[in-house]
């Protein structure tokens, strides 16, 4: 067996980017709870959500201060521009993103915890929720499902909000999975970290960072879960790699 690496990553329909400073932008929210969260109607995000014990309290508390320290410089540069982010304070933020989507990504590839989606079993419970809502309420364009965090790369439909369905997907499958092994709580963090898809380049890189994430922590089938849209799968279907 064996994950498909795509070379050719067409659009999903109506697909639309995002950039706060432009003037055809003017339908975005953001607010921030431990981390920061930009949302808009019609837009595609790939988010990260991750087991409880996958990454220790002291790492995770760190870069929360990073997080922090940053909110309050955007809220400067903000503040000094009529409320609206300069060009540069905006790229710059968006490299920061990227640095701690690469640190967050390091840690949670070590394996650390107890790593219950490694086993199809309770993959499964997952995939499901995934799915369950997948062209009512979101459409599905990717997904890792890792042993300890999985990301996935979607679009919310209609009224419905990437934090309604976030909550769903763990909800049922946390539920499930603990069901399984007599437990109770919480299996999920609670927060996930998202990022609103900027561009077509930024949608590709998203998409071949979902495909090439078992290979970059060295998993095999069935240890990890990718799903990639239909439509990729179909145009590059000969482009499988081991």
């Amino acid at each position: 067996m064996a994950w498909l690496i795509p070379t050719r990553i067409p659009l999903p329909d109506d697909f639309v980017g995002f950039d706060p400073d432009s003037p055809l932008t003017q339908d975005f929210d953001a607010y921030q709870r431990h981390l920061p969260h930009w949302r808009a109607p019609g837009r595609c995000y790939f988010l990260t959500f991750r087991l409880r014990d996958s990454i220790p309290a002291d790492v995770m508390a760190a870069m929360q201060t990073e997080e922090q320290v940053w909110q309050k410089r955007l809220a400067a540069a903000a503040l000094q521009h009529g409320g609206k982010l300069p060009p540069d304070e905006w790229e710059a933020w968006q490299d920061f993103q990227q640095v701690q989507l690469r640190k967050l990504e390091i840690v949670l590839d070590e394996g650390r915890g107890e790593c219950l989606l490694r086993t199809p079993e309770h993959q499964q419970p997952l995939v499901e929720a995934l799915h369950h809502f997948e062209g009512a309420r979101c459409e599905m364009l990717a997904y890792a499902i890792m042993p300890n965090h999985a990301h996935v790369l979607c679009r919310p439909l209609g009224d419905h909000t990437l934090e309604s369905l976030t909550r769903s997907w763990k909800r049922h499958s946390g539920d499930r999975i603990h069901r399984r092994l007599g437990r109770s709580g919480s299996l999920w963090q609670e927060e996930s970290f998202d990022r609103i898809i900027r561009d077509a380049v930024h949608y590709r890189q998203a998409v071949r960072y979902i495909a090439k994430n078992p290979l970059k922590a060295r998993l095999q089938p069935p240890q990890a879960v990718v799903w990639l849209h239909p439509l990729i799968v179909e145009t590059n279907a000969p482009a499988a790699v081991t």
